[in-house]
């Protein structure tokens, strides 16, 4: 199945499904190839036969027949056994606050999303209605079979589609538009069973009795040494964890306890069996396996005496796996499943990591790096840190680096990261170098917490906000139970100099490590945040229209201007920021480009290019060594750099490639110059410490990409950042600060551009020199015609509605 593209049409990236055996330690290797097939030759594209009848949609795969009903979350399976055929009948329940059993109503009826290559997936999306017919939440379910298989995966995702009321730009649980329920759970039901089944641990021993008892595993917390950390909270501050770790009964009674469940549980008897699974068992806790008489069910939110809170904008994935075989030890693959290893020479080869180097030594930078999964305060460890656990906060990174400035003993803050600087990105790309599975389980456990607690999936507030990411909890405080959304009503100051609140912003958007994660797994939900994030950065810098929404933008960035312009000052033509937030915005705008090579996506990144940067602008005027408000401008040369290597791809170096490589010489020819390690100016830094060390590797990476560029001064160049280079690496070797989070995750989203080779071909000529470095001014013209033009966009795009409902999203948050 292909992906994506490459610009000639040709297949970039695909994603293969093969069912394979593998014995513990074994090593399989294949081989890809590609040739012509004859019409007589092709198979059939699925071997799992699905058809629709009446109600029902039939599913075969050979080994069971699956009668699914289409507009309802209950299916059945059917399976031939020596003992004649037996069936297992299935339903997703939910109950409310109270809990009550709410009904399930489905929206879009199951459809099949893939028919190919021996799988099949059906989706259904739906919402659950209380007794008094109120909605409560929605929820998407998704069935996976495979050609040849007994075994089913159900993939659930929860989802509160409201917005969050955040009073004050604060963002604690509590909130009025949070959902509260006490369970959500799978059962599977397999009538005249004889003996249940549970199996604690992968590798422990399975507990069976008789259907007239009943076995049920529970994990209320993550069994770690910290356990019972602040992180796990409720809205009250009260914490949500009973016991340290599993519990097993049998009818109630506890017969054994344990601390980290990988679990099988099942049902059988003559008539057949079913066994069951959830992925990530213990990680995501509480959760739950409870198997009795006739029934098997799966707690992905068991009943746990509380009920669950899910805040505004939230949802919720969960995987479970069911087997209709004899085999007991069927599922123990779910709790540890193969991930396939690229040669690193293939990736190499096929450019899919920009500035990519194999067979190579490793130097300094690199083994900074790999402390990341080898050092003392690897990123596993800084997992177990603050018990950085539970179905909201599993894959998140623990922010260590916010302890820094914290006595010697006190208990570490509980601080979010949530995917800034594009962990996720740094992840992918040291998993694709080194084929080390730590790295690919990092990437892989922190892109799922970002596209289902992180980004904001909501289409009820703020323009600015809907479908946005939230950034990092505040700097140097405690989160207390702001969860991932960075402010609190608990914190009354702020490490942001008068910010007390606030929301998603674009100075914190970081989409490519997605964009990476869906080419290295298929994740549909990798791809459809990278997009959701793209229009979400273009409605935040462009808005969506509405008068009022115009009349504010007028006020906030053309008034400034007419007022400098009217007391003589000359200004910059440019409409966006030079800042971090622009270059977001620019990623944001060429990730969505390559998922959708015809969209809009590439012309909006090549206006925010022209708009932001020139090869005559005054550089002094941008006041870039102001540090504290001008460092970020680094990150948007990086994603113009970006820009000029994507394009090179495609073989497309015309005026617009030539325009930013030209601009970008000219501020590369500037920094050489003028820049200068971070930490030799300490006393302009609010907070002097070595993460500043971290940030100067940006520097010394695009003093390389500049000597790619320029023949003139490519040894200058490459001398500068090999330079700033040494720096970071000789200063962090024996700094105590080099294993924090923040740190290593800068130094990994920064990597590569250290391999390229310096220039030997002249800069592509064909812009007119002289014009494009005169000194660009804003013209009164200009900026006349920028405030009609907004003036004239509000009143076409006036609608009472969208007025009200603008005003009331506003309101509403104050």
């Amino acid at each position: 199945m292909t992906t994506t593209y490459w610009g000639d049409g040709s297949p970039s990236w695909l994603k293969i499904f093969a069912a394979l055996d593998v014995e513990p330690w074994e090593r399989l290797t294949l081989h890809l190839a590609a040739r012509e097939v004859q019409v007589s030759e092709a198979i059939s594209p699925s071997s799992v036969q699905v058809h629709r009848t009446g109600n029902y949609w039939h599913v075969d795969t050979d080994k069971i027949h699956v009668r699914i009903v289409a507009s309802g979350f209950t299916w059945t399976v059917m399976q031939d056994s020596g003992s004649g055929k037996h069936e297992v009948e299935h339903e997703i329940l939910f109950t409310d606050d109270a809990g009550e059993k709410c009904r399930p109503e489905i929206d879009n009826e199951w459809k099949p999303v893939q028919v190919r290559d021996g799988v099949l997936i059906l989706e259904a999306q739906g919402h659950w209605r209380r007794a008094d017919d109120n909605l409560i939440a929605r929820v998407t379910c998704r069935l996976h079979f495979l050609a040849d298989s007994e075994t089913v995966a159900v993939e659930t995702c929860l989802h509160n589609p409201q917005r969050a009321h955040h009073a004050g730009g604060l963002w604690d649980l509590g909130d009025p538009g949070s959902v509260h329920f006490t369970s959500l759970e799978i059962r599977a039901s397999l009538f005249g069973s004889e003996r249940v089944y549970v199996k604690p641990e992968v590798h422990g021993e399975a507990v069976s009795v008789p259907v007239g008892e009943a076995l049920q595993l529970y994990q209320d917390s993550s069994g770690g040494e910290h356990w019972d950390s602040r992180n796990h909270i409720d809205f009250a501050g009260n914490s949500t964890v009973h016991f340290r770790g599993y519990q097993l009964a049998s009818d109630n009674e506890i017969v054994s306890r344990g601390a980290r469940a990988t679990p099988i549980g099942g049902l059988t008897g003559p008539g057949g069996s079913v066994w069951g699974s959830l992925r990530q068992f213990w990680q995501n806790f509480p959760s739950a396996l409870d198997v009795r008489k006739d029934k098997l069910t799966l707690g992905l939110f068991p009943a746990s005496g509380k009920p669950y809170e899910l805040q505004g904008g939230e949802r919720k994935t969960h995987k479970a796996y069911l087997n209709y075989g004899d085999d007991p030890e069927a599922l123990n693959w779910t709790q540890a499943p193969l991930i396939p290893v690229i040669d690193t020479r293939h990736f190499e080869q096929a450019e899919a990591f920009p500035w990519f180097k194999v067979d190579r030594e490793p130097d300094a930078l690199d083994f900074l790096i790999r402390r990341g999964v080898e050092g003392p305060r690897n990123f596993f460890v800084k997992r177990e840190q603050i018990d950085e656990y539970g179905w909201r906060n599993f894959g998140d990174v623990f922010a260590d680096h916010e302890t820094h400035y914290q006595k010697s003993g006190e208990e570490p803050l509980i601080s979010h990261y949530n995917n800034q600087y594009d962990a996720i990105y740094g992840f992918a790309r040291q998993f694709a170098l080194t084929g080390d599975r730590r790295w690919f389980e990092l990437m892989d456990d922190l892109a799922k917490h970002v596209t289902d607690i992180d980004i904001y999936h909501t289409k009820e507030d703020r323009i600015e906000y809907n479908g946005g990411l939230f950034w990092h909890t505040d700097h140097y405080l405690d989160a207390h139970t702001a969860t991932h959304r960075t402010f609190t009503c608990h914190n009354t100051s702020s490490s942001t100099p008068g910010q007390t609140g606030g929301g998603p912003a674009s100075e914190h958007c970081y989409t490519t490590g997605l964009l990476y994660h869906y080419y290295l797994t298929g994740s549909d939900a990798s791809r459809d945040a990278v997009l959701q994030l793209a229009n979400w950065m273009t409605a935040a810098h462009e808005g969506q229209g509405g008068l009022l929404e115009q009349l504010l933008a007028l006020k906030k960035h053309e008034i400034p201007k007419l007022k400098l312009m009217l007391r003589g000052e000359r200004l910059m033509p440019h409409r966006y920021p030079f800042t971090r937030g622009t270059g977001n915005y620019l990623n944001a705008l060429l990730d969505a480009w390559l998922l959708e090579p015809l969209g809009p996506w590439l012309e909006r990144a090549e206006s925010v290019i022209r708009d932001t940067i020139h090869p005559g602008d005054n550089i002094d005027q941008r006041d870039l060594l102001n540090v504290e408000t001008g460092w970020s401008y680094l990150i948007l040369l990086a994603s113009v750099v970006r820009y000029l290597a994507l394009k090179e791809e495609v073989d497309e170096k015309d005026e617009t490639y030539r325009y930013a490589l030209e601009s970008f010489l000219r501020y590369a020819a500037w920094m050489r110059t003028n820049e200068r390690p971070f930490l030799a100016d300490p006393e302009q830094l609010e907070f002097p410490n070595d993460t500043w060390v971290a940030q100067d590797v940006r520097k010394a990476m695009l003093m390389f990409q500049a000597a790619s560029y320029d023949t003139g001064n490519a040894e200058a160049y490459h001398a500068k950042g090999q330079e700033w280079l040494d720096y970071v690496c000789d200063r962090l070797e024996n700094s105590s600060e080099a294993e924090y989070a923040r740190i290593l995750i800068i130094l990994m989203q920064n990597y590569g551009p250290q391999h390229l080779e310096p220039a030997t071909e002249p800069v592509p000529a064909g812009l007119d020199v002289e014009s494009t470095r005169r000194q660009p001014t804003l013209t009164w013209r200009r900026l006349i015609t920028r405030m009609a033009q907004r003036i004239a966009r509000g009143f076409l795009t006036f609608h009472p509605r969208r007025e009200k409902a603008w005003l009331s999203a506003r309101l509403d948050s104050t």
